[in-house]
């Protein structure tokens, strides 16, 4: 419609044309002598850079109370869109975690160490403009808890007994008990929307993914833009969010790349800004790459055998130090890892405040190996290369998932370590739902296992005798680690639980109820024009920090 006008003088006549120039330039003639031309206007600004990432995951929808929300792109999403009651601080290298604020601007626990109250934000809005209150850390609480919703992590949340409003912007969390991991539990989970998604019973929130989706309204610094399932999910800065200036990014694009080493060639390529979860054996050439930079940040998780305590010969501690000692974890790491892990030694990590100085890994020594299993009966009678008693072969099945390639080429090089030093070992392969059900259900010899560990340091999961969670999968069994374990949540704070942890954990290495393989790092390749502070929490915790430079002139390279 603007350009109609000019449309209709570019049809008049040819004449009319020439005579309206010629007067215009008689007309112009004594201001051209007595002044300059107005300067031309400048170009317009470019759009700001969109940061581009290659990922290998799929969204599967915007609640995370939903049984079928998972994957580490919908959680990267998730932390982009939603906001915590509070910041976690990764500082748990050098002491328990602690928080800055976020929706809580402060928080104070009363006397009895029974309640926290907690003092909100007011200029905190919905993407819709309505301000978050405390009304909606309650609606959160209850639907973390409401057995309709069914929230797989609800079990974090049974130590809080109440979550009250006191006023608009002050909420109070009262519990059944003190506890040094409070703030932990409180925290856990984002606050969501109780004026938009209350409007639906909890009863249907299992069958109604799409409807959060068309709900959807967000705290933090970005909103989806768009999300094209299997291809691409778009965020888009969120114009209502309460810091000034923040995000600095306009635009997040996550496509889809399901391929790893397609996924890193786009970013070779300069078709990706990063690409989270490098394969090891491709970091020297992200690194050599110009414009192209490798971050390491450790991963909160370790790797394991998980030996089932209950079935021969496994009932053994002695056997399970013998495997230990049989099992190369350095020359795993060097093979699998190109020596960029570390091996580890206990549940708890290495970096971690609460790891004991003086505790190191069984050593790599399979002749010891052999003397602890010939004290236990195991000799090569037959001489068939197997370890055998009482007429019975040495030899145990060691399972995995099929769908994680790292994974199965690890159980297939323990089995070969394990073969010289006379055990065999049958390797299992499984889909995840199968193998998942044979570790609840206990019905399995030796299990690959990696646990994501819990900044709280809550053992409970893998050494409880009275594993409630069935995650306690080899049934491991020490009434002191289980009288430690009750004693640290007890302690009135976790530093001063250090001592007891330090027992736990030389227990555990005593016992070797698992084979602790290796610590793996996280490897991210960016572009250099990304400025990115990935922290071992989260890839993208503070992403609302990150900047992308503009593209480089042509010519000179991305």
């Amino acid at each position: 419609m603007a350009e109609a006008p000019r449309l209709r003088a570019r049809t008049r006549p040819l004449a009319a044309r020439l005579l309206a120039l010629a007067v215009g330039a008689l007309a112009l003639v004594p201001l051209a002598a007595c002044r300059q031309a107005a300067p031309a206007a400048p170009p317009p600004a470019p759009p700001p850079p969109a940061l581009v990432v290659a990922t290998g995951s799929e969204l599967t929808g915007v609640n995370e109370l939903l049984p079928s929300i998972a994957g580490e792109l919908t959680s990267d999403v998730l932390s982009a869109m939603f906001l915590h009651l509070l910041r976690e601080r990764p500082d748990y290298q050098q002491h328990p975690p602690t928080f800055a604020p976020e929706l809580a601007t402060s928080w104070e626990p009363s006397a009895d160490g029974l309640a926290i109250t907690f003092h909100l934000r007011d200029d905190a809005h919905w993407s819709d403009g309505v301000p978050v209150t405390a009304a909606d850390v309650r609606f959160t609480w209850q639907a973390q808890t409401s057995p309709e919703v069914g929230w797989g992590s609800s079990y974090l949340k049974e130590p809080i007994r109440d979550v009250e409003v006191v006023d608009p912007h002050t909420v109070r969390f009262h519990f059944t008990r003190p506890s040094s991991t409070q703030l932990l539990t409180a925290n856990d989970g984002y606050i969501l929307p109780q004026h938009v998604w209350g409007a639906l019973p909890f009863a249907r929130w299992g069958e109604s993914g799409d409807w959060f989706r068309n709900h959807l309204v967000v705290d933090g610094p970005f909103t989806l833009s768009s999300w094209q399932p299997q291809q691409q999910v778009t965020l888009a800065a969120n114009r209502r969010y309460y810091r000034p200036g923040r995000p600095r990014l306009q635009k997040v694009v996550f496509r889809v790349v399901p391929d790893e080493a397609t996924r890193v060639q786009e970013l070779l390529a300069g078709n990706a800004d990063l690409v989270d979860g490098v394969p090891a054996d491709r970091g020297a050439e992200v690194e050599r790459t110009p414009g192209r930079r490798l971050l390491t940040v450790w991963r909160r998780q370790y790797s394991a055998i998980v030996w089932n305590t209950r079935r021969p010969p496994f009932d053994d501690p002695q056997v399970r130090r013998a495997m230990t000692l049989a099992i190369d974890r350095q020359g795993l790491i060097d093979a699998l890892w190109g020596g960029r892990a570390r091996v580890a030694d206990s549940p708890v990590l290495t970096t971690i405040w609460a790891h004991p100085a003086d505790l190191r890994p069984w050593p790599f020594d399979p002749a010891e190996a052999r003397r602890l299993l010939a004290a236990r009966g195991y000799q090569d009678r037959n001489g068939d290369g197997v370890l055998d008693r009482a007429g019975r072969p040495l030899s145990f099945e060691l399972s995995t998932t099929t769908n994680n390639q790292l994974r199965r080429d690890a159980v297939v090089l323990v089995q070969e370590q394990l073969r010289r030093a006379g055990v065999r070992v049958e390797p299992a392969f499984r889909e995840s739902a199968v193998q998942t059900a044979r570790l609840r259900g206990h019905d399995f010899d030796a299990a690959y296992a990696a646990w994501g560990i819990d900044t709280g340091l809550d053992l409970r999961y893998g050494f409880d005798s009275r594993d409630p969670d069935e995650t306690n999968w080899g049934r491991y069994r020490n009434p002191e680690v289980d009288r430690l374990l009750d004693a640290i949540d007890a302690a009135p704070d976790r530093l001063a639980a250090k001592p007891l942890f330090a027992r736990l954990q030389h227990l555990l290495h005593d016992d070797q109820p698992y084979t602790f393989l290796w610590e793996p790092p996280r490897l991210i390749g960016i572009s250099a024009r990304l400025h990115a502070t990935p922290s071992p929490l989260s890839t993208f915790a503070d992403l609302d920090d990150w900047s992308l430079d503009a593209e480089p002139s042509p010519g000179r390279g991305r």
